[in-house]
Formats: C-alpha cells, structure tokens, sequence
C-alpha cells in the first residue's frame, strides 16, 4: 500500500513539473506575409517594449571596447550602475574596480551587480575595495537556502548606465580573456555597443529589473532617470531576457525574425543549440529561399567544446534544408 502511494505521489509531482515546463515552453506561430520593415512596432510591442526615436549607436570589438567603456565611467557625475555575468580575479578586474570605486569616492552612487555565479571566481579584493569605497554591492541569486529554486535563474546582462544619458550593452564581461585581439583561443573575440538618446532609459530600466529584486531599492529621480534628449537618428527597441512563466522577450524576438525574414539571416553565435520550434523556424526560411548562414566556433575553438557537440546533431537538418554552415 505504502509503494502505490509513494508511487502515486511521485507521478503527480512528475505532471506537476511538466506542466510548468510545458507552460514555460510554449509553441510560438505567426500567420503573416508582411515583410519585416513594416513589422517593427509589432516586434517591439510583442516584446513587452516600444519603438524609441533619436538614438545613436556605436559598436565596439574586443578589447577596444575597455578603453572607451573606463573613459565614459570616468565621466560619471551622479549615477553608475554597472552589471556583468562573469568577473573574475586579473588585470581587468583591478581596472574595473578601481574606477568604480574612484566615482563612489568622488560622491557619484555606484550600484554594482554580479551574478553569484558568474562571479564565484571574483574573489575577495574587488567587493572589499568597491564597498570600501561607498559602493552598493550586491550579487544576483547568491547560494543561500531561500534561493534553492532559483540556482539555474543567472544574470547574463552585461550592461553598464552613466548618468541615465549613456548605455553600454554587449557581450563583454570582467575576464582577462576579453582583452587584446581575439589573437588566440584564450582571448574572445565579442561585439558591445554605446548607446545614447531617450532609449537609455530603457537600459536603465533593464538594470533596475534585477538591482530591485536583490535589493528592493527603488531609485529615482534625474541622476538616474534624467529628461530624455535627441542623441541621433536611430529607432531602436530593447528586448530583454528574464526568467519567468511566459515566452521571454528575446526568444519571441528571434522567432518572430526567422519567420518573417525575407531575404538574409545570418547569425554568429558560439552556443548554437537551437530548440525544435528554432530549428523547423530556419528549414523554413530556408524554404522561402531566404540566405540562411550560421557561423559557430569549431570544437577546437570553443571555451566550451562540449557544448558544440549536441549543436552538431542538428547540422544534418539544417544542411538539408539549405542552411549554410560556417566553423
């Protein structure tokens, strides 16, 4: 009697997981035949955002993107929020530190936030000199017992706000092996850009989703939230990833992409492991005689090699269908 119930209950607690997965992973489609300029503002809108007008952006590559990212830091004047996924203990990590902590000295607020485990390798020094120095420090899902559910919930933005008037956002975290020129495997080869003008305020808002939930601070006013100015001609939108119950923004984004694409498709990426709605998205574009070109780093190349091992298993798919490959 007892193994039927024990049986019973673990076959109940086993729907109640699918359920939420299955609730987590819905199966995204679209019927439309609009080519995607005219789609924009249903991109934005779908993407829990809206188009904003008067923007400018620069991008920066590698290691180039330190220098110009410090510089701006150096230029705070009353806010700076500053968020990374991975920083660990080296040169860029004292760079990094020490101009936060010059700001926070100079009476700017500095609000610092690190994924607990992107940044289990941070060591003691940098948080000890950044708090020292007046910084708010705080690391995002850290490994306490009220978080137990919350372990495979990590901060992957990398996003840096000055003043609430320049944003950075990018690929770039506080590791040794994003200096230099992607001269070799141990240095990353990675995209950032800078971004000024009212959309801003957007990234401002992005760094305040995560800051709020560890800290339950709510910061105001025109240090961080100053009136928005024309900084250029660009229209932008900004879709943000974020654990929780509905499809995430930047998963309908790139649906919405594959499937309305008319011409070109080409992604760059060095975790490519499409799921199965991604994955028929690309055979159709494909279809359409949309140029599809995929270019990911071979085995040899990666920091994780064995992620590009079940990234091949849907090579074979994507070649039948057209895709183009590129290691």
């Amino acid at each position: 009697m007892l193994e039927i119930l024990l049986a019973c209950v673990v076959l109940f607690l086993g729907i109640v997981i699918w359920s939420i997965k299955r609730h987590r992973e819905p199966r995204l489609h679209i019927k439309s035949n609009a080519p995607l300029v005219e789609l924009l503002p249903s991109l934005a809108g779908l993407t829990h955002a809206v188009m904003v007008e008067g923007n400018s952006v620069e991008l920066f590559e590698n290691g180039a993107f330190f220098d110009t990212l410090l510089a701006d830091m150096a230029q705070a004047q009353r806010s700076l929020h500053f968020e990374t996924y991975l920083w660990e203990e080296g040169e860029l990590s004292r760079r990094v530190t020490a101009a936060l902590a010059e700001r926070a000295r100079a009476g700017v607020e500095v609000r610092v936030l690190v994924d607990a485990s992107g940044g289990d390798k941070m060591g003691e020094a940098a948080p000890r000199e950044l708090i020292a120095a007046g910084c708010q420090f705080q690391l995002f899902h850290p490994r306490r017992l009220r978080n137990l559910g919350l372990q495979n919930e990590r901060d992957h933005r990398k996003l840096v706000v000055i003043d609430g008037r320049v944003a950075f956002v990018g690929g770039h975290c506080v590791k040794d092996q994003w200096l230099g020129e992607a001269q070799d495997r141990e240095h990353f080869r990675d995209l950032s850009v800078r971004l000024r003008g009212p959309i801003v305020h957007a990234a401002q808002s992005t760094f305040s989703e995560n800051w709020v939930e560890e800290t339950g601070e709510l910061f105001v006013g025109e240090g961080v939230f100053p009136t928005p100015e024309r900084a250029g001609d660009v229209t932008m939108h900004i879709a943000r990833a974020k654990p929780s119950g509905a499809a995430p923004a930047v998963k309908i984004l790139h649906h919405l992409v594959l499937c309305m694409a008319r011409k070109r498709i080409f992604i760059q990426n060095p975790y490519f492991i499409p799921g199965p709605a991604a994955l028929d998205a690309f055979c159709r574009a494909a279809a359409r005689r949309v140029d599809v070109r995929i270019m990911v780093p071979a085995t040899a190349a990666s920091d994780m090699p064995f992620v590009q091992h079940p990234a091949h298993r849907n090579f074979d798919v994507l070649l039948a269908a057209g895709v183009r490959i590129f290691e």
